[in-house]
């Protein structure tokens, strides 16, 4: 069995990097680039500025070794490229294969506005002027996801919350009311990570990517969890149970009653057990199994502080968890809060995984909301729409040299396409500032506000973390 292949730094690149390098002026000894998302979804213009913790700890500060450039010369060489050995080779004997680069960044977690640089990068070697843009790929690939899944989850956050005050009053009380089910729906192994640190990032507590919190603890120094979970049934345990050509999944539900009954004997875990109602007919589990031959030991169990969890998955999400709820209301009863929304029993409720994304999400709340039924009653799970469907177009995600110095001066450098002016870049040597008022923005260093402090901070510099962040703290940026 062949190992596992080790990371090249050098090919983690898009090919056409390998060039650049000869095709910058001869005299050009600094490139100076930005990190910048350029444009607002259709929901929000700020985003929660993620991933270049992790960008620096697993990938920027790994030196360079022999073997990359001698495995690269025969990638690129093979690519019908030419391969420059000697600029990696210098960078081994100069700097120990570390990459002569200053990066700075926002703080980990902050809201940003759209168009202001999140990050600045430039080299610090004069004779690695060509490194600046060669590192965007691996760089750019882990702040723009983290990035947007942060950001739609943290806008998703605050519609949540604003709906629960409506509702019921109370802030706060939606932590998980937006559970991560997106792991089998990641593009990948790494994906998962990221957008798994990234949805907890914005605020919530549930998450079905079990190596969420490793990865925390990992790469934000901490020994915390942060996400939890709890117990639920899939189709494969529910047909387990039942009789295929019965079609009948009695026996599963009252299996699931059951180990519920067991957790609260124990005391282990939450209290609560999410049970999937479509393996034969949603409507029959609902109505004649939960909330018939089962009603009376949820109740007892609900006296306990326990919490049966229906969860419809399939049909029309936009009207099947607002069936269900009707039923649930039908056999268990509901009261009316003074804020004069229908609010089932604490122990029973429901989850709506099948379809969620940040559309059909807000259009089911918005159809709880003109039936009088308050959001207290369901919580969602997001699976793909959440780690995968959006993508580095949701908030136009760039990395752009804005300036570049030839031995004597610095000269601006601009990108101004006239076919699409929304992909303009910044110009210069920039830096991003807050005002006193909260107001953020990126201006040319001789040019921020007299009263602006100035938000970027150093990270990383010539094979040194200079600046590191706690998951606490990327936490507190929400506020």
């Amino acid at each position: 069995m062949k190992p596992s292949l080790p990371r090249n730094i050098i090919l983690d690149i898009d090919s056409y990097k390998n060039d650049h390098g000869r095709m910058l002026p001869p005299n050009i000894e600094y490139v100076f680039s930005t990190i910048v998302p350029r444009r607002a979804n259709r929901y929000t213009d700020y985003v929660k500025a993620m991933g270049h913790q992790y960008a620096i700890r697993e990938y920027v500060n790994q030196p360079v070794e022999a073997w990359m450039i001698d495995e690269a010369e025969q990638e690129f060489t093979a690519q019908g490229y030419s391969f420059d050995r000697k600029r990696w080779e210098y960078l081994l004997e100069k700097h120990n294969g570390y990459l002569p680069l200053e990066i700075k960044a926002v703080p980990e977690g902050s809201l940003i506005p759209v168009g202001v640089a999140t990050v600045t990068i430039v080299n610090t070697d004069p004779n690695c002027s060509w490194l600046t843009s060669y590192i965007e790929t691996m760089f750019q690939r882990v702040c723009w996801k983290m990035t947007t899944v942060a950001s739609i989850s943290y806008d998703l956050y605050r519609y949540l919350d604003g709906i629960m005050i409506k509702h019921c009053g109370e802030r706060g009380k939606v932590n998980f009311h937006l559970h991560n089910f997106g792991s089998r729906g990641a593009d990948s192994y790494e994906a998962d990570i990221l957008a798994g640190m990234a949805h907890l990032a914005a605020g919530f507590n549930g998450t079905d990517c079990a190596q969420a919190n490793r990865n925390i603890k990992h790469y934000y120094n901490t020994n915390k969890n942060y996400g939890m979970s709890v117990t639920a049934s899939e189709h494969s345990v529910m047909c387990a149970w039942s009789d295929p050509h019965k079609q009948d999944d009695l026996a599963a539900v009252e299996m699931m009653i059951s180990l519920l009954e067991e957790k609260v004997a124990k005391g282990e875990g939450a209290p609560i057990v999410s049970i999937v109602g479509d393996t034969y007919d949603i409507y029959r589990l609902t109505r004649d199994y939960i909330g018939g031959i089962f009603k009376q030991r949820i109740i007892e169990l609900g006296k306990k502080g326990a919490r049966v969890v229906v969860r419809p998955d399939s049909g029309d999400p936009l009207t099947m968890c607002l069936e269900v709820i009707k039923i649930l209301m039908e056999q268990f009863g509901y009261t009316v809060n003074k804020y004069g929304y229908k609010v089932l029993p604490s122990y029973i409720g429901v989850i709506q995984g099948d379809g969620i994304n940040n559309d059909s999400l807000r259009h089911i709340v918005a159809r709880l909301d003109k039936a009088r039924i308050s959001l207290e009653n369901i919580v969602f799970g997001m699976g793909s729409g959440l780690t995968h469907d959006a993508g580095r177009d949701e908030f136009s995600f760039s990395m752009k040299a804005t300036a570049i110095y030839d031995g004597k001066e610095w000269h601006e450098l601009l990108k101004r396409p006239i076919t699409d002016l929304k992909k303009q870049s910044l110009q210069g040597h920039v830096t991003t500032y807050i005002m006193p008022n909260g107001e953020i923005g990126s201006a040319r260093d001789t040019e921020v506000p007299e009263q602006g402090r100035i938000l970027l901070e150093t990270v990383y510099r010539d094979g040194k973390i200079i600046k590191e962040y706690t998951f606490d703290e990327v936490l507190q940026h929400n506020i």
